[in-house]
């Protein structure tokens, strides 16, 4: 089993290093910059907001973005607190320093958790988005790793709880 576990970490931080070194490029860094944002604090309750009072939007959406992101954050903090897992740029030699240090722990990715879940309840009221939504939470957890905050497996664990968040959210509130 330490076989596996060992050849498992090899193969994550040789994805890391692909990702955020070996594809470094200024154009990139610019625009993973941007992309990581989408899924930041502002944009996440901005939509719920959107959802809760746009007169035009129907009423129990909001609650669902709001149980579903503020559900998933929860899962993030309480899982960061456990696991504790520093972030790569602080362990992986050759980490390219493009953001600001972040002063929480790596695992799992609030970012990612919080796109996939805005992109599950979001798709569930407009199924026709759903490739576009899909597409942006990927780019969020992309933009994560190639910044050098998360490893893939932090990035991974962020989509399940996100989708398993926005699921839940849409079955708790009908």
């Amino acid at each position: 089993m330490q076989g596996l576990t060992r050849w498992l970490k090899q193969r994550e931080l040789a994805l890391f290093a692909t990702l955020h070194i070996r594809l470094a490029r200024r154009w990139l860094d610019r625009t993973m910059r941007l992309v990581t944002e989408l899924a930041g604090p502002l944009p996440s309750i901005g939509l719920c907001a959107l959802y809760l009072f746009h007169p035009r939007l129907h009423h129990p959406w909001g609650w669902r973005m709001v149980a579903a992101v503020g559900g998933s954050h929860l899962l993030v903090q309480l899982l960061k607190h456990l696991v504790q897992r520093d972030r790569p740029y602080l362990v992986v030699e050759g980490s390219r320093g493009i953001v600001a240090p972040l002063l929480d722990h790596s695992f799992p990715s609030g970012h990612t958790t919080s796109a996939t879940s805005m992109a599950v309840v979001l798709s569930a009221a407009n199924p026709g988005l759903a490739p576009v939504l899909i597409l942006l939470a990927s780019l969020v957890a992309f933009s994560r790793m190639y910044l050098g905050h998360h490893y893939p497996s932090d990035v991974l664990a962020g989509a399940v709880l996100g989708t398993l968040s926005g699921r839940g959210a849409l079955t708790l509130i009908a």
